[in-house]
């Protein structure tokens, strides 16, 4: 599977709806009981759709030159993979930005690329499917 098949195989995931939604009409005409069984259709399918998504997130397949988001603990860094080491491993490279109004996230992603390099590793154990930077060896 190439990285944009990866990407076109979420997307379509992503852009499911769920068939068991109430219309306004739907909810005015339900009893109780109708509204209480289709919330657990739609809580099923929900749980399936999920799990689908995230699968189809480690599926993602990288390449370089493709660019990415570091998230910090409350901040967001653009960066760029610069090497895929394995199937779960990468390295990434902060990429250059031009902030007008950092407050605001408005920046715009330069070419250029700064000369820290992280490595990062896919984490099948978080909830979103993402990618884990490893952590920094002090001298």
């Amino acid at each position: 599977m190439t990285t944009k098949e990866s990407f076109d195989a979420l997307a379509a995931i992503e852009a499911e709806k769920n068939p068991y939604d109430m219309t306004p009409e739907e909810w005015r005409t339900f009893t109780k009981e109708q509204k209480h069984e289709r919330y657990e259709l739609q809580l099923k399918w929900k749980e399936e759709h999920d799990a689908r998504r995230l699968k189809a997130i480690y599926a993602i397949v990288p390449k370089v030159g493709l660019p990415c988001t570091i998230c910090y603990w409350s901040d967001k860094r653009a960066a760029t993979v610069t090497r895929i080491i394995s199937p779960t491993k990468i390295e990434v490279t902060h990429s250059e930005v031009e902030c007008p109004d950092y407050y605001a996230g408005d920046y715009k992603i330069l070419p250029e690329l700064e000369t820290a390099i992280r490595t990062c590793s896919l984490n099948e154990k978080m909830v979103s499917g993402a990618w884990r930077a490893s952590p920094r060896k002090t001298a």
